[in-house]
């Protein structure tokens, strides 16, 4: 029954007021046809999240839950907290993660790739 760690830091933008480590604006094509295009940049924050899983004894899944740094991790990345312990255990119940480093982090990456946090 051990814990398992594994970090990935992740850049995200948030809305105004978020800590800023620069700056997240439309880097797409220029000129006159996307001018009319305006684009709002916003802060950029990088947030490195831990994804830590509680591991029962089995392969099984049985007791395996998150542990509060990943959970506190997402929250800080922007989830609120019920979708960031909702994404969290989704990813640590999942049998075919289980000693899968490389794995939980690829699925992580997809979860936010799929359901970004912010507003709906």
């Amino acid at each position: 029954m051990k814990p398992i760690a594994i970090a990935i830091i992740l850049a995200g933008t948030l809305g105004a007021g978020a800590a800023s480590a620069g700056t997240a604006c439309y880097t797409g094509p220029t000129g006159r046809i996307h001018a009319a295009n305006k684009t709002s940049c916003g802060p950029v924050i990088k947030q490195a999240i831990h994804i830590d899983c509680y591991r029962g004894p089995w392969r099984a899944t049985i007791w395996d839950h998150p542990q509060g740094s990943f959970v506190d991790d997402l929250v800080k990345y922007g989830y609120d907290y019920g979708d960031a312990n909702g994404l969290a255990t989704e990813i640590c119940k999942k049998e075919s993660l289980v000693g899968d480093p490389d794995g939980l982090r690829a699925e992580l990456l997809r979860a936010i790739a799929a359901d970004p946090p912010g507003p709906k």
